[in-house]
């Protein structure tokens, strides 16, 4: 008996170490690659924040209503370790121009890049250990072998793993919005007061990294209420009964509260200017859309408004996003709970599985009903089905294994286990470092993608300025490029001109194209025909360069006349 103990604790190390090297290995590798175009904004407000903390300005800790707190933290420590004198210089609260030239000047012992990638680097060992907590709580609820299943393919989902791997909010927030599900769920089961506090915690930091983390106070409540529901019908209702599932959701809802408050300075002096802040651009983005033109579904959207018409955006985006391996796991997983297949015939299973449910439903049934769309705000929906997926294979190989009792069957079942995760570990890392840049070949893959799907978020653009850095005299070229601040500026050599949707109607801006010495032209342009007269205009050249990722064409290079 101390000998299987022993046997089940390794295996359960081992587990663990897998867990831990397949989310931090491809998150860490190749971080200064390239940029996002939000990036170079995010770099900004954390050194506004480092500089509102270190003169306890607290109000400037309020630097947009995200609110991207958390982010905010990870940026401040990047600068206290890469540049901690940069409050010396006394520089107050800078734009982004103004900031990235102090970066760029000799006062300045680190590049914006080498700041972005200590950045980078601290978000992603934080985002391991959430989800190490996270797949710690899966076990407890689902068993060693169909947690790691699904948080192997969490580790590999290409959207995930892009998405978590950046300065910015979404993939933070769907892991500590994981997170504390899975420590609340442990909570119903267990009712140890630990797992209440863990979840409550982790949602107070959902909240203070993007407003949409708000969505899990539906989520609890609803669960809660199936509880109570449940408890009233074996034991009759009562107050004592109410009180039993009320009081958790109460002790939450202020343990979060709580950790909002202590973590965001700007609560401790403004709280109620702070939360309206916060609600009042979560409403602005729900009423108001996009600034500029959108490519969806093969239409070029003038307004950018995808209201409630394009119900089917965040499906449909979702199908392209998705690998088929997940797909395949989450019909097993229907097949598995219809027949109340291991492990769904445990009660943790299934309420773990309605928890996750929950949470993607609410999540894409809100985000629906706002104007503004884009892929990654129901990045939360990601980490979930994988996870239930994982659950459905896991299913597919139990039943497997208990068909027969022979070495050699067993031996089989397990390979045929290892084809769907080696299948999933190879649709991320064919893509690296570029991982956004995968699309789900069941719907037409890279062929297809460009037709339905707005592509690009700075991929490519590094590899344009690395082309031109090798240009004679690179450093006394005039380029102009699309996602200029950032994207390309922070890899090439000379100075860089931006493209701006106005080009065909502002003289200045004009010129600006007409008399430099190449153009940087992005898919995002030609898809969204912006700005069209430049489009037009290049339209009667041949490129010099184009950059190609994963089957997709994301950048053309011409030498203007």
């Amino acid at each position: 008996m101390l000998h299987h103990r022993y046997i089940r604790t390794l295996l359960e190390l081992i587990a663990l170490a897998l867990v831990v090297l397949s989310i931090g290995l491809p998150r860490l590798a190749g971080l200064a690659r390239y940029v996002t175009p939000d990036e170079y904004m995010w770099l900004t407000r954390s050194a506004n924040f480092y500089e509102a903390l270190n003169n306890r300005d607290y109000a400037n800790t309020f630097q947009r209503s995200h609110p991207g707190v958390t982010i905010l933290w990870a940026g401040a420590a990047g600068m206290l370790r890469t540049f901690p004198g940069y409050t010396d210089l006394d520089p107050g609260q800078l734009d982004p121009d103004k900031f990235h030239k102090i970066i760029e000047s000799k006062k300045s012992p680190v590049s914006m890049l080498a700041l972005l990638r200590e950045d980078r680097l601290i978000l992603v060992i934080v985002q391991t250990i959430i989800l190490l907590i996270s797949y710690l709580y899966a076990r407890r609820l689902l068993g060693t072998l169909p947690a790691l299943l699904g948080f192997l393919l969490i580790a590999f989902d290409p959207f995930h793993l892009g998405l978590t791997r950046l300065l910015h909010l979404d993939g933070l927030m769907a892991n500590f919005t994981l997170l504390s599900l899975l420590a609340f769920l442990v909570y119903l089961v267990n009712r140890r007061l630990i797992n209440l506090l863990v979840s409550g915690a982790a949602a107070g930091l959902g909240l203070l990294t993007k407003s949409p983390a708000v969505l899990l106070v539906p989520v609890i409540g609803l669960l809660a209420l199936i509880e109570l529901w449940k408890a009233t019908r074996s034991e009759g209702f009562s107050w004592k009964v109410f009180w039993r599932y009320a009081w958790p959701v109460l002790f939450w809802f202020v343990t979060g509260a709580v950790v909002f408050t202590i973590f965001w300075p700007a609560m401790w002096v403004h709280p109620i200017q702070t939360i309206a802040g916060v609600f009042g651009l979560a409403q602005e983005y729900a009423e108001e859309g996009h600034s500029s033109e959108l490519f969806f579904n093969g239409r070029i959207i003038p307004d950018g408004d995808l209201g409630l018409p394009y119900f089917y955006f965040y499906p449909l985006t979702y199908l392209w996003r998705v690998t088929p391996v997940v797909l395949m796991g989450l019909l097993l997983a229907l097949w598995g709970g219809i027949r109340r297949r291991s492990p769904f015939d445990k009660r943790e299973a299934r309420l773990t599985v309605l928890g996750l449910l929950l949470l993607s439903i609410v999540f894409v049934f809100v985000m629906t009903l706002g104007e503004k769309k884009f892929d990654r705000y129901i990045l939360p929906v990601y980490p979930a089905l994988d996870l239930i997926a994982g659950l459905g294979w896991y299913a597919l190989f139990a039943y497997l294994w208990q068909r027969k009792p022979s070495r050699a069957w067993h031996f089989l079942v397990v390979l045929v286990l290892a084809v769907p995760i080696v299948f999933q570990v190879t649709s991320a890392l064919i893509t690296y470092p570029y991982y956004l840049s995968y699309y789900n070949p069941l719907m037409g893959g890279s062929r297809k993608a460009p037709q339905v799907m707005q592509i690009g978020w700075g991929e490519g653009i590094d590899q344009a300025a690395r082309y031109l850095n090798q240009k004679p005299h690179a450093e006394k070229l005039k380029v102009i490029s699309w996602y200029d601040t950032g994207s390309f500026s922070y890899f090439f050599d000379g100075p860089n001109r931006t493209f701006w949707s106005n080009t065909d109607k502002n003289p200045d801006n004009w010129k600006k194209f007409i008399t430099s010495d190449y153009a940087v032209i992005y898919v995002g342009q030609w898809q969204r025909r912006i700005p069209e007269s430049v489009l037009d205009y290049v339209a009667n050249l041949e490129p010099e360069k184009t950059i190609w990722i994963n089957g997709l064409e994301y950048v053309r290079i011409y030498k203007l006349p």
